[in-house]
């Protein structure tokens, strides 16, 4: 098994600029039929928000996983085992969602998998942002969040103590369809992966 940051795995599923396909794509070998898509909340809170990211990864959804994020979404990973200097790893929207996609539609890829733990690990912050005092934030640390792809014969997994994930939520126009008259969707989301074994 493999270990690497969130973002790596991404990386090392070759063809990240795919276009975008939907869950009901080509049918498998054997003339399985595509699974029904699957349910996801009205994103009301960003808690919600995160909710529906493990359930969209996790069936590999890409028209679900495209609409939790913000069009200028950018995520950044960086590894502190990393020799000074290293440029961190970074993602736009389009990376995500053609990741996503590529996940879906690939013969050799049988599961993905993604848990960001309880929620009551889950700490809501406000935004650390000046120029946008009106974001919400949501850290979570590693302890409980795996993150895991099978591709044929390998498993690339990121999980452990080492892993800190951030993430932004940029409020969205109100939508009569939210309890609070607010959608949330992610905006940023930044990964460090502590120095150390």
């Amino acid at each position: 098994m493999l270990r690497h940051t969130a973002l790596a795995v991404v990386f090392m599923l070759a063809a990240v600029v795919v276009a975008g396909c939907g869950i009901f794509g080509p049918k498998r070998s054997g003339g399985k039929p595509p699974e029904l898509p699957p349910e996801y909340e009205i994103p009301f809170h960003p808690t919600i928000v995160l909710s529906n990211l493990e359930i969209a990864y996790s069936h590999r959804d890409s028209i679900g996983y495209k609409a939790i994020y913000d069009s200028s979404y950018v995520g950044t990973s960086r590894d502190l085992r990393d020799p000074p200097g290293t440029t961190p790893i970074s993602l736009t929207y389009t990376d995500e969602v053609a990741h996503v996609a590529k996940l879906q539609s690939s013969p050799t890829v049988t599961s993905a998998y993604m848990n960001l733990g309880p929620k009551t690990s889950w700490t809501r912050l406000s935004s650390n942002d000046p120029s946008h005092p009106e974001w919400a934030v949501i850290q979570i640390a590693g302890a409980s969040l795996n993150i895991r792809i099978i591709e044929g014969s390998n498993e690339y997994e990121t999980s452990g103590t080492s892993e800190f994930f951030e993430f932004a939520f940029k409020p969205t126009t109100p939508a009569s369809i939210s309890p609070t008259d607010t959608l949330w969707n992610i905006v940023r989301w930044d990964e460090t992966r502590a120095a150390g074994p």
